[in-house]
């Protein structure tokens, strides 16, 4: 039996990538659409039993209405926090993601940012992009003996801990579900650091966890990593603190607004709430730090996660229709960990 799939949010680099792997399903009616899903383009998946998605595609109540012959939304991504899984739970759509997703090139892209800060790599390539090759404001910290806040300790986190070690830091660490004795409380690490990186996903729970008065609990001159989800940060304290000059250096891969962002060169899409827009001109005013670096949710992309992401979306597109689902992600589970 044929089944109709269609993949959207894949780019034109990614195509020979996935037709490789849609290989060995030739059974499969596979439709390869570059653009994210939104309101305006389900129509290309209106007779589909299968879509595939990556995060920049929000499904809510309102896009399942137009897609009635759906079954499964298999997520390209560990986190699904994109995904109303209320809403397929009640239409009776399965969800799949990717359990074990960009867990290195997170962690290396992550720690790449906090070099890039402690360095001042953004000011010295400005400065030198322009010509001028004087080093005056351009002393950076070494990363040996400084003290590195690690917030979450999933597979991503631990990766981090595991390369701030080899760098001679002294490493703390925080997590909502703590496994060590070890582990202080927030309110006790935050004064300690001199650095802070989080890879924790983004939940209910965890909504704002670094609000203004924890933000101001970090000393002054600390830098903040962020490739986790942008959620977590208050993003209008965010820009008052930086605003104050109360960050040594800011790297945000992912940040509130974000999806403004990304859509910028293109049409915005119709469903952006004015929350969103707000949170834009917040991240907007960041960038104008020369110690802020804003990138576009770009930890994960790397050739070999790529072709690993896509291998096990296949996978989980295939077990499904044969019965044998797997990666199958319940209402009752929050996000897992980045």
């Amino acid at each position: 039996m044929v089944a109709d799939i269609t993949f959207y949010d894949v780019s034109e680099d990614q195509h020979p990538l996935l037709r490789r792997a849609l290989h060995n399903y030739p059974f499969w009616d596979a439709r390869l659409v570059e653009e994210p899903l939104s309101l305006t383009n389900t129509t290309l998946a209106e007779k589909s039993a299968a879509i595939s998605i990556f995060t920049d595609s929000p499904i809510t109540l309102e896009i399942l209405e137009r897609l009635p012959a759906l079954r499964l939304v298999a997520t390209r991504s560990s986190g699904f926090d994109h995904i109303d899984l209320a809403a397929t739970t009640q239409h009776r759509v399965a969800v799949s993601n990717v359990p074990h997703y960009a867990e290195i090139a997170k962690a290396e892209y992550a720690f790449g940012l906090l070099i890039a800060l402690m360095r001042r790599l953004t000011p010295t390539l400005k400065r030198c992009t322009n010509g001028n090759f004087s080093r005056i404001g351009l002393t950076g910290q070494n990363l040996h003996g400084k003290t590195l806040g690690v917030i979450g300790t999933g597979p991503v986190g631990m990766q981090v801990v595991r390369f701030a070690h080899a760098f001679g830091m002294r490493i703390l660490a925080w997590d909502p579900l703590p496994n060590a004795q070890a582990y202080l409380d927030l309110e006790a690490l935050l004064p300690q650091v001199d650095a802070l990186s989080l890879h924790l996903p983004y939940t209910g729970t965890l909504h704002h966890l670094f609000d203004e008065a924890r933000l101001r609990l970090l000393r002054a001159g600390a830098v903040l990593v962020n490739t986790a989800r942008g959620g977590l940060i208050d993003s209008r304290a965010l820009a008052r603190l930086q605003a104050e000059g109360h960050f040594g250096g800011l790297a945000l891969d992912s940040f509130e607004g974000e999806r403004v962002w990304l859509h910028a060169q293109a049409p915005l899409p119709r469903d952006l709430t004015p929350t969103q827009l707000e949170q834009a001109l917040h991240s907007f005013q960041l960038q104008l730090g020369e110690n802020v670096i804003l990138t576009p949710h770009n930890a994960f992309n790397t050739t070999e996660t790529l072709e690993s992401s896509l291998s096990t979306t296949i996978e989980n597109i295939g077990g499904f229709f044969a019965g044998q689902p797997q990666n199958i992600v319940k209402l009752e589970h929050e996000s897992p960990l980045e």
